[in-house]
Parts: C-alpha cells; structure tokens; sequence
C-alpha cells in the first residue's frame, strides 16, 4: 500500500534563527485534502562524550519552553553548511571545553515526525582528561556535569533525565555496549 502524500502547494508562515515553520497543502492517497504543519531545522549533533578515566561530560542547561533546568548529553544545531561530524566536535568543545579526540557515529533519530524534519546526529566522543575555557553561544548558560555509567542509569531511573535526545542517545550506547 502507497502511503506517500501528495504536496500540492507549501506557504510560510513563520522564520526564525533556529527554525521556521511551513503550512502544506496535501492529498492523501484516498484523494482526500488536508494540511499538515511542518517545522524547518537544520539538524542538531547528539555528542556523549568519555574522558579516558571512563567518566562522561554532559550538561545542565535551563530550558525556556519547560521552564525546568535539564541534565543533557551536549548538543547544537548544525550552522550553515556545516557536517554533522564538523557541528559534532564544535558543540562538545563549546559547550564543555573538552576537545574531541575521536568520533563515532552512533546513528541518526527523528524526534517529532509528525510535525518536524529535523534530524538528530548521535555520536560517541573520546574526550581530553582536561577541559578548556567552555565557549557557549552568547545566549547559553549552562555547566558540565561530569558523571559516571551509574550515575548517569540512576539519574534515569529516578526522572532525573528526561531529555529524549540523550536518552536515546544513551540507551543505543549503552546497548552497543552490551552486544
């Protein structure tokens, strides 16, 4: 069975720096109309980043949307023109300080396909021991949280991390981990 809707005109209705936002006019494959809205984003890296004494850098970082202060794995939108790989190694020294020593490829996840196209790069990082001064955006305030394995699964079990970006991130590591 075909699934594919058909797009019969597009309009933009918000732009924005991080993302804009378009109405589609579409036809399902029954032949019946309808709209779908569409968020525009550039994509993010996903970065879980490992000292070499095993211990791993994330972040706590104040969320406007749900007014809450969250623990992370380090991540940023991707600038313009710029790889997932090149968006990797930049976020993780930015926003920790740590320096990228290796990267891997960890996947790619779609967070909200119902309403968005934006794709999120996962990666592994192997991290310096030492951190540089952190380079956050002008409107970033967040810390490095350094944290052990057990940490980091307690902090899941007990709510305590909720961004769905690293828990998926964490739990795809973890099982390549396991395999």
């Amino acid at each position: 069975m075909d699934l594919t809707e058909r797009t019969l005109g597009v309009k933009r209705v918000f732009e924005g720096r991080a993302l804009t936002i378009d109405v589609a006019e579409i036809e399902l494959p029954n032949g019946r109309r309808s709209t779908r809205e569409i968020v525009r984003h550039r994509g993010a890296a996903v970065i879980l980043g490992q000292r070499p004494d095993g211990k791993f850098v994330l972040i706590r970082q104040y969320r406007r949307a749900i007014e809450a202060t969250l623990l992370e794995i380090v991540a940023g939108c991707l600038e313009e023109g710029e790889s997932p790989e090149e968006g990797a190694r930049r976020e993780m020294e930015e926003e920790s300080g740590y320096t990228v020593e290796s990267l891997e490829k960890v996947g790619v996840i779609v967070p909200c396909p119902g309403y968005s196209e934006e794709r999120l790069h996962l990666y592994y990082a192997r991290l310096s021991q030492e951190p540089r001064p952190q380079r956050p955006d002008f409107d970033e305030n967040l810390e490095p949280a350094v944290m052990t394995a057990e940490e980091i699964d307690a902090a899941l079990d007990a709510g305590e991390l909720i961004d769905g970006k690293s828990i998926a991130l964490w739990l795809m590591w973890r099982r390549r981990q396991q395999a």
